[in-house]
């Protein structure tokens, strides 16, 4: 059985005076990244999991986070890890 990868964004707001603590909390998640982000309390965030509940579990604690006021999905795609692997 082929395993499957889900990929995700969130779009996250925060205090202004967490936006840095926030940024840095998340890219300690595994299979987290923040590919564009505001000071302002804006930051995009990109999860790679290997399961659904793993982005939801990681959804869950980012919302947790000090300072974080919305953590909304934006994006979720499921993609056989396979696929991913083939050159285009």
């Amino acid at each position: 059985m082929s395993q499957n990868v889900h990929i995700a964004s969130l779009v996250v707001l925060t205090q202004p005076d967490s936006w840095r603590t926030i940024h840095d909390a998340i890219l300690a998640l595994p299979g987290a990244t923040v590919p564009a982000s505001d000071p302002v309390g804006k930051l995009v965030v990109v999860l790679e999991t290997e399961t659904e509940s793993d982005i939801l579990s990681m959804t869950t604690q980012i919302t947790a986070m000090k300072g974080v006021l919305t953590a909304n999905l934006v994006y979720h795609q499921i993609e056989d890890a396979a696929t991913l692997e083939e050159e285009l």
